[in-house]
């Protein structure tokens, strides 16, 4: 029997990622996988179905079985009517997305006094029930609860840590978005949830195969906003529609961006790219120059986004600036890291499988979660 398929939708999708190649294999996403992302999107019960020590938070933010997760208290008790209406009232349990002290807390004493919920969705709701105070009848339902902020502290995410005045963490509170939050953070991991994901759908008009491809070669496989050439990585090479619109390939509505670029464009947090394209974007970046002139600005417009925290907390304290795309030399192997300080001999690592080979080197080697809460420390070696 002769099967027929349809691939055309699959052809559209693709499309963005750079030149087609027609001569693939088709292979399934792993049962397991896929199996431990559904039910993460709808919650696990800590204590039950996971347990604390199976969440690894030494990255910073909240690892279990290789997917970023949530903690919550789901129980809003008595309050669960004012919570269902806003969720971001202060009498309604806050998301914890890091390590910070309730968790660490949590840790050295070994237990947890509330029922806590380990989830991965990142549309801003969250399943919660109660009693009602007047009616004590059993109320549930989903409610925009907020983030943790001694989580965002922990991380310095967009500066929180270091800010004093109110009305000004109030901003980053009021407007954190849970999807570009785990986008943010997404070099840590293989995939974004299921749950981000779903927010990409499709929309590409059926020519836009030929639209983004002949874009590409008429810019000569060149990035329009950080100017890196990509003839020898075209698959790195995107075309963005830059209002959103996937069928509005006008050529005012288009633009040709490296997936670093790509990914840090407004409400693309959908959108995925590993740590390992990023390192290798900025080593292109470091060979054709880019970097040549130093401003704090460039540096965290290029570094891969999980670095910013740490980025804008040297700036603060006036450090000198690291440099992206260095790749060392070990024993015939070449390392690439993330940021680092290479005549004191300071990397930053976000992937640490090279962690070893650069200690042989005489490097000192941090994550960026170490960075920031040892900071005095890795001040330190960089001054």
């Amino acid at each position: 029997m002769k099967l027929s398929v349809d691939l055309s939708a699959l052809h559209r999708a693709v499309a963005p990622l750079g030149r087609i190649n027609t001569d693939f294999a088709i292979t399934s996403r792993s049962d397991n996988l896929e199996s431990v992302a559904t039910g993460l999107a709808k919650g696990k019960i800590l204590g039950q179905d996971i347990q604390l020590e199976e969440i690894d938070g030494t990255n910073g933010i909240l690892n279990y079985d290789g997917h970023q997760v949530m903690l919550y208290i789901p129980d809003q008790g008595a309050n669960i009517e004012s919570v269902l209406q806003n969720g971001k009232r202060k009498c309604a349990k806050r998301v914890h997305v890091a390590e910070c002290k309730t968790i660490i807390g949590m840790r050295n004493k070994g237990r947890f006094n509330n029922r806590y919920d380990v989830i991965s969705r990142v549309d801003g709701w969250f399943p919660v029930f109660g009693q009602s105070l007047n009616s004590n009848n059993n109320v549930e339902g989903n409610a925009d609860l907020a983030v943790c902020q001694n989580c965002l502290s922990e991380l310095n995410f967009q500066g929180f840590g270091d800010l004093k005045n109110y009305s000004e963490k109030s901003k980053i509170t009021d407007h954190f978005s849970f999807i570009d939050f785990f986008e943010t953070y997404s070099s840590y991991f293989k995939t974004l949830p299921i749950s981000t994901t779903d927010y990409q759908g499709g929309g590409y008009t059926s020519d836009w195969a030929s639209i983004s491809s002949k874009l590409r070669s008429e810019l000569n496989y060149t990035c329009e906003q950080c100017g890196i050439d990509l003839n020898s990585e075209s698959k790195l090479l995107h075309v963005h529609h830059i209002n959103g619109n996937k069928s509005d390939n006008s050529r005012n509505n288009l633009r040709a961006l490296c997936a670093d670029c790509h990914k840090k464009q407004p409400h693309h947090g959908h959108l995925y790219v590993s740590n390992k394209d990023t390192l290798k974007i900025n080593q292109l970046r470091r060979e054709q120059h880019k970097f040549d002139v130093f401003n704090y600005d460039n540096l965290r417009c290029c570094a891969d986004s999980a670095l910013d925290g740490l980025i804008m907390k040297c700036q603060s304290t006036q450090l000198p600036g690291g440099e992206l795309g260095v790749s060392i030399n070990v024993d015939g192997n070449y390392v690439s890291i993330d940021l680092c300080w290479p005549r004191r001999k300071v990397a930053v690592l976000i992937n640490s499988s090279n962690e070893k080979a650069l200690k042989s080197q005489g490097w000192d080697v941090f994550t960026a979660f170490n960075a920031l809460s040892q900071f005095e420390l890795f001040q330190k070696k960089i001054r």
